[in-house]
C-alpha cells in the first residue's frame, strides 16, 4: 500500500507507521507486518483519519493485541490503536467511564480505591475496548453484565452510543457492528468496601500464578469452552472445559517448531523463543483435530486469527 494512498499524515494528530511488525506488539511475540498502523491521539482524529479510508480497505482495532495472532504474511489494510489519551476513568454518579484504551487489571486496582468493584478484571490482559467486543469474563464474572452504555466510531468514522438495550453480550461475543471501534463505555459496577475487593483480587492473581503461564509468551486462554462458559474459582472438573479435554487427549508439551502446549495450563499456547504464527496457528489446529478424534468436540477459536499466510 502506497504511503500517501488515500491522505496526507500530517493532517492527523497521533502515529502513523507503515509496514509495522506485529511481533513486536503481540503478547505471542509473533506476526507479519500491517500496512499501516495509526494510533490516534484523540476521538476526532480517529474519527478524521476514518473517514479518509477508501471502503475497500480493511480496518480493524488491535486493542493490546493480547488475544490475536497475526499470520507471518501481515496484516493487510489498517490497524487501530488506542492508547493513553483514550485512558479515562471517570466517575459519574454511581457509573464510571472507561475509555477503551485502558488495560483491563489497571481499571480493577483503579476502581477498587474507589470502592468499585471489577475485581474479575484484575487477572483479564489486554484493553477495555477488546474485553467489550468479546465480552471478556473469568470466574463467573462478564463484563457485559455490568456496561451501561458504549461509544465509539464506525469504519466511516461516524460516532455513536449504543444503549445497553441494544447490545447483546454472550459468552466470548457482542453483537457489536463488525467494524465498530470501541471508544468508550459506561459501567456501573457493584459498590463494595476497598479491602474486601483487594482481597477477591489477591485470591483471583494466587489462583493465576497458580495454575497459569504468566511469565510466558502467550495468549492467555486459545479455546472457548464447549459449556459455554468462563471457569469458576471452585469448580468441579468437567470434559467441556477446553483445558480438560486437551488434558485428557495428552498433548500437555506438545510441540510444533518452538510453539508449546503449557505443561501448567493446557489451554495456553507458549512461544518458546522463535516460533513463527504458522507453528501457533499449526499446533492449534493440531490440538483441536486431537481433541475432535479423541471426543468428537471440535474446540472454537477464542483468540482471534487474522491477517495473510507468508508466501515462500
Amino acid at each position: 500500500m502506497s504511503k500517501m494512498a488515500f491522505f496526507d499524515e500530517n493532517e492527523f494528530l497521533g502515529s502513523i507507521n507503515y509496514s509495522f511488525p506485529i511481533s513486536k506488539i503481540s503478547w505471542l511475540k509473533v506476526g507479519g507486518p500491517v500496512d499501516i498502523l495509526f494510533r490516534p491521539r484523540n476521538l476526532d482524529h480517529l474519527a478524521r483519519f476514518l473517514s479518509y479510508v477508501p471502503i475497500e480497505v480493511q480496518v480493524m482495532p488491535i486493542g493490546a493485541c493480547s488475544n490475536l495472532l497475526v499470520r507471518d504474511g501481515g496484516l493487510p489494510g489498517v490497524a487501530i490503536k488506542l492508547g493513553g489519551n483514550f485512558s479515562e476513568i471517570e466517575e459519574i454518579d454511581n457509573e464510571v467511564k472507561l475509555g477503551a484504551g485502558n488495560f483491563s487489571a489497571k481499571v480493577a486496582v483503579n476502581l477498587s480505591e474507589r470502592g468499585y468493584d471489577l475485581s474479575f478484571l484484575r487477572t483479564i490482559p489486554g484493553t477495555i475496548g477488546g474485553a467489550i467486543a468479546m465480552n471478556a469474563g473469568c470466574y463467573g464474572n462478564y463484563i457485559g453484565d455490568f456496561v451501561q452504555s458504549v461509544e465509539g466510531v464506525d469504519k466511516a468514522g461516524n460516532f455513536s452510543r449504543i444503549s445497553r438495550e441494544n447490545i447483546q453480550f454472550e459468552y466470548r461475543t457482542s453483537n457489536l457492528p463488525k467494524n465498530f471501534i470501541v471508544t468508550s463505555a459506561i459501567v456501573r459496577p457493584k459498590k463494595m468496601k476497598k479491602a474486601a475487593i483487594e482481597k477477591k483480587m489477591a485470591e483471583m492473581l494466587s489462583k493465576r500464578e497458580a495454575t497459569q503461564p504468566t511469565k510466558e509468551a502467550t495468549c492467555g486462554s486459545t479455546f472457548k469452552n464447549p459449556d459455554g462458559k468462563s471457569s469458576l474459582m471452585l469448580e468441579a472438573k468437567t470434559e467441556l472445559k477446553a483445558w480438560n479435554l486437551i488434558d485428557k487427549t495428552g498433548l500437555r508439551g506438545k510441540k510444533i517448531g518452538k510453539a508449546m502446549v503449557s505443561t501448567k495450563h493446557p489451554n495456553f499456547l507458549i512461544n518458546l523463543g522463535g516460533a513463527t504464527a504458522c507453528d501457533m496457528e499449526a499446533l492449534g489446529e493440531y490440538i483441536r483435530e486431537s481433541v475432535y478424534q479423541k471426543y468428537k468436540v471440535m474446540l472454537d477459536w477464542e483468540v482471534i486469527r487474522v491477517g495473510r499466510n507468508k508466501l515462500d
